[in-house]
């Protein structure tokens, strides 16, 4: 799939800050994903949120400043799944990665015919959020 209507997501070594988007309705991920980036030397801003409709509030209150890189989004969600929410932030110009617990072909072929860069398995356990962070970095670099 060609992501040419993506911005560019400068990654490069030595960058102060790189801003995520992370929904999520187990907050204990949060944490998780903040180390696993860390571990991979990489500074983030990890912007939260519990729900769909609150990833899209934050979005819309920071407007075009503090605008987040990319965004991580669990499929599995309350309310607004991630595949839903992954629709609209792709149709925002957000570069956007789902994870989640069941990944099989079919659900990664939906998630990148939504425009989605990938569908990754959530890790299992904390080593594992670092080499999940390090592919995401790997991902996100040929932007």
């Amino acid at each position: 799939m060609n992501h040419d209507h993506f911005p560019v997501v400068d990654i490069t070594p030595g960058m102060p800050l790189l801003r995520v988007l992370a929904v999520d309705d187990d907050p204990d991920e949060f944490a998780l994903l903040e180390d696993g980036f860390a571990n991979c030397g990489t500074s983030i801003e990890l912007l939260s949120a519990t729900s769909g409709p609150m990833a899209l509030a934050e979005l819309m209150l920071m407007g075009c400043n503090g605008r987040p890189h990319f965004a991580l989004i669990d499929v599995n969600m309350p309310l607004v799944s991630g595949f839903e929410l992954a629709t609209h932030l792709v149709r925002e110009g957000l570069p956007t990665i789902l994870m989640s617990n069941q990944v099989d072909a079919g659900r990664v072929a939906h998630a990148r015919s939504l425009g989605a860069l990938d569908l990754l398995a959530k890790p299992v356990d904390a080593p594992g959020y670092t080499t999940f962070a390090a592919h995401i970095l790997r991902l996100l670099r040929p932007l």
